[in-house]
């Protein structure tokens, strides 16, 4: 099911990138290779590589398509060959191409984030706009050059000029980002994600509806808000639930007790879909409505379960919580070891509290179970349910 909803999210991200440009179209690259590249787009493989291969006069933006058909099929060796050359000719498809390779550690190529960005460069300064996405993202990550939010937001500039969607969203990103001596511009940022969002991409629309939510850099517009974070939410964007039960809670108490009831369900319904979605806050949430018996039937096993999964994805507050019940059997089972180690584990990633709670309960395991718990917290890696990296937009795919 993870897996499913990460190819999922990265198929929204490519159409998305791609949804102002000519589908099924290949004006964008020089004649003599446009019929190739049509059928490549078309998913006509073996006619694309016949045709890339039967070009009489070499061509360096050939020998990067070629060579990408290639790793495609398997052939990585010839493919990567292929590409390298395009690169070294001044392709600057084979630049971008060969840049990602090193940035993303492909075709057996072990990771190099300053030999990606150099190639990034060398493209980007010939008007490729991937590359010019790609190398901004590197600028505003501090990944393989120095983090410089001027640079990143000059570079995704340059790409968002032709209004691509996702060059929009990733300049969004770096208006919304803040580094002395550049400011956040709250406005900029919200306009960008409004168009791109309309546009079709589903994490510009979440942005956008927050922002809408919040009045960050646009006025507050709740009923907008929900339109565009419901949008967000039915094109895999579970976050968009989250924020939608968020909403839902922070409406004003009515008098009329039904109201607040049916307001309260339905944010738990939010929560409920965004933590089935994988949000680790969503499950943290929906775990404290189940022990409280908020909204759902109090309900300790299912709190425990949430409390599980958002404590496995690394969310100090849910291992807080976990540890607690573990130790107390409150959730019904006890398990002294794992309690110790989630209350451990909080500690150590800054809960205020979680020392208190850790030292309130240490009676409840033994010297043997403390001596385990620090074992299994030295061992722990967090877990994401959900298919992204460093929170950063991810760094575009060449045009298939």
């Amino acid at each position: 099911m993870i897996a499913a909803r990460a190819a999922l999210i990265a198929a929204l991200l490519v159409a998305s990138a791609a949804a102002h440009s000519q589908q099924g179209d290949a004006s964008d690259v020089a004649a003599p290779l446009r019929p190739a590249v049509l059928a490549y787009r078309q998913g006509n493989v073996a006619a694309a590589e016949q045709a890339l291969r039967s070009l009489r006069t070499p061509n360096a933006d050939a020998d990067a398509w070629l060579g990408a058909i290639l790793i495609e099929r398997g052939a990585t060796a010839e493919g990567l060959r292929l590409i390298q050359r395009a690169a070294d000719a001044g392709s600057s498809e084979g630049q971008h191409r060969l840049g990602l390779i090193y940035a993303q550690g492909e075709a057996g190529q072990p990771r190099n984030d300053a030999r990606a960005a150099e190639l990034f460069t060398k493209a980007a300064e010939q008007g490729h706009r991937r590359a010019q996405t790609n190398l901004g993202l590197l600028y505003l990550r501090g990944q393989g050059v120095p983090r410089d939010l001027v640079q990143a937001r000059a570079w995704l500039e340059k790409a968002a000029s032709d209004g691509d969607p996702y060059a929009m969203y990733a300049l969004g990103r770096a208006m919304d980002d803040s580094a002395p001596p550049v400011a956040a511009d709250a406005a900029r940022a919200a306009d960008l994600f409004r168009r791109a969002a309309e546009k079709g991409h589903p994490l510009a629309a979440l942005r956008y509806g927050l922002a809408l939510s919040e009045g960050a850099g646009v006025k507050k517009d709740l009923p907008a808000s929900h339109r565009w974070l419901v949008q967000a939410q039915e094109n895999g964007v579970p976050e968009a639930a989250l924020a939608l039960g968020d909403i839902a809670v922070r409406m004003p108490l009515q008098r009329d007790k039904a109201a607040n009831d049916k307001a309260l369900k339905i944010a738990i319904a939010w929560y409920e879909t965004a933590a089935n979605g994988g949000v680790p806050s969503a499950q943290f949430k929906l775990a404290n409505a189940y022990l409280g018996g908020v909204g759902v039937p109090r309900d300790p096993a299912q709190a425990q379960l949430w409390y599980t999964r958002a404590a496995q994805q690394g969310l100090a507050e849910a291992q807080q919580a976990l540890g607690v019940l573990l130790l107390s059997g409150a959730g019904g089972a006890t398990d002294p070891a794992e309690g110790y180690k989630w209350l451990l584990l909080a500690e150590r990633s800054g809960r205020p509290d979680a020392s208190a709670a850790r030292e309130k309960l240490a009676d409840k395991a033994s010297d043997r179970d403390r001596r385990r718990a620090e074992a299994l917290a030295q061992a722990f890696k967090p877990t994401s349910e959900l298919p992204r990296d460093d929170g950063q937009p991810r760094l575009m795919a060449p045009r298939r």
